[in-house]
């Protein structure tokens, strides 16, 4: 093969190749307009809605997940637009938490929101820490806080339940309170080893109630002994945990991020930790 050949064929592979490339930008790009369209309603929903506006806000976000998923996947973002479509969403979630229950029906009666509004604050940091212009330890660091901020609410929220778990009243077949924020499983009903006797339903004396099985959202299981006396309680308290995840949530706005991204090293880790401090 002479020389001005193997030059052919070299100039007529860079060719395809660039011509290969340009349309596959084109393709790409002319996705990401689809897929701009197609989430760009999201952002006219913010704050607190109106019970109107969550139904909508549902009504749309469900029929985008019921889309095929040979379908879905032609619709891609950036990865910086989808983290910030992503951190939207999440402090949509964090202002209206009954969004979560919108498509099962009424929120269940005695349902408590507040672990929910802490989550979801959690998952809007994520994505907006992801989208800071910080060293990429920096941004590791305050994630590693944010997510053993996330293993504390869950914890929280699971002794809360089990303290509801025990004072229950001693009936037979007794219903278990509905599940918390947190609870992944946990038995319907608990109670067995009533007799019938003259005067109605009695547990023998001696005989114990039982130990139920916990299982929170991270695999960990708590057996509860419905026998034992013991009042275990909560590992920390409730309203501060809160709390704490509130003032996080307030002060990781954009500004204090950039703030963060002119310090120096030093002064930046030192920051960091002392906004996570209670840990």
């Amino acid at each position: 093969m002479n020389k001005k050949r193997i030059l052919f064929i070299s100039i007529f592979g860079i060719v395809v190749l660039c011509v290969g490339l340009f349309y596959w930008h084109i393709q790409r790009q002319a996705n990401y307009a689809k897929t701009r369209e197609l989430f760009a309603p999201i952002y006219e929903y913010s704050g607190r809605l109106t019970p109107e506006e969550q139904k909508r806000f549902s009504e749309f976000t469900d029929s985008i997940m019921n889309v095929e998923p040979s379908v879905a996947k032609k619709y891609v973002l950036p990865k910086r637009e989808m983290l910030q479509l992503e951190a939207h969403s999440m402090a949509l979630h964090r202002d209206n938490p009954e969004l979560l229950f919108i498509g099962h029906g009424p929120l269940p009666s005695g349902t408590d929101v507040d672990p929910y509004i802490r989550h979801f604050s959690i998952r809007a940091l994520i994505p907006k820490t992801k989208l800071a212009y910080l060293p990429t330890d920096s941004r590791k660091s305050i994630i590693s806080h944010l997510e053993t901020l996330e293993k504390r609410l869950t914890k929280n929220s699971v002794e809360v339940y089990i303290q509801e778990v025990r004072d229950m009243p001693l009936r037979p077949r007794q219903k278990l309170p509905p599940m918390h924020f947190g609870v992944a499983s946990a038995p319907q009903t608990v109670g067995g080893g009533w007799v019938l006797e003259a005067d109605g339903l009695v547990l023998p004396e001696g005989a114990k109630r039982g130990v139920i099985q916990i299982t929170d959202h991270y695999g960990n299981e708590y057996a509860v002994d419905l026998d034992d006396p013991t009042d275990a309680g909560t590992t920390e308290d409730t309203t501060e945990l809160y709390t704490k995840i509130d003032q996080i949530f307030e002060q990781l706005i954009d500004a204090e991020l950039q703030r963060l991204a002119t310090l120096n090293k030093a002064d930046r880790s030192a920051e960091i930790e002392n906004l996570f401090l209670s840990e």
